[in-house]
């Protein structure tokens, strides 16, 4: 029996150009650039509102905006001052949350790992886990508010960076902890 390739290709070519213009693929393709043009009208204002910032921006960013302190309100605009103290309080707000967060994290993802045997306490702690890994950062936030700055709690200040550590390391815990057990797990 002798195999006809080019009478077999010519069949497959007409069924599969028969196929690509069906009401299905058609619709499909008009969905498609639909999805397209909707995309492109929603990010173009994103876009846009970037280039402007950093086209404006650019000119005024140097090594003194960085290292500054903010000048109090008020003053001229191109005497504004400076975001050292964000840089820097941004450092000591997330050096202190991990400080926090690491050794409670890693205790609890080694007990879940190494000690727990699948008891109530292991469930527990499996639970309270997945429940703080679904908190809003802004219940976390408004949490300790309610907790320590309200109350004055934490060296009798009101506003603190370890107000914010507390927050910030509430919302790492979960991370921690589970990065922990499964790695442990694997081991």
């Amino acid at each position: 029996m002798t195999y006809n390739r080019s009478r077999n290709s010519k069949i497959a070519k007409e069924t599969l150009s028969l196929r690509l213009f069906t009401k299905r693929n058609i619709i499909n393709n008009i969905l498609n650039l639909i999805i397209l043009l909707f995309t492109v009208i929603a990010l173009t204002p994103l876009f846009v509102v970037m280039g402007y910032v950093i086209v404006k921006g650019i000119s005024h960013i140097n090594l003194n905006v960085i290292s500054s302190l903010p000048e109090p309100p008020g003053d001229e605009y191109l005497s504004a001052g400076g975001i050292g103290n964000a840089i820097i309080g941004t450092f000591i707000v997330t050096s202190l949350a991990a400080s926090l967060a690491i050794p409670i994290g890693i205790g609890g993802g080694v007990y879940l790992a190494e000690y727990s045997k699948g008891g109530k306490f292991a469930e527990y702690i499996r639970f309270g886990t997945n429940v703080l890994a679904g908190i809003p950062s802004i219940i976390s936030g408004v949490s300790i508010y309610g907790l320590v700055v309200a109350t004055k709690l934490v060296f009798g200040a009101s506003f603190s960076a370890i107000a914010g550590a507390f927050a910030l390391s509430i919302l790492m815990l979960p991370a921690i902890i589970k990065t922990t057990d499964e790695g442990l797990k694997l081991v």
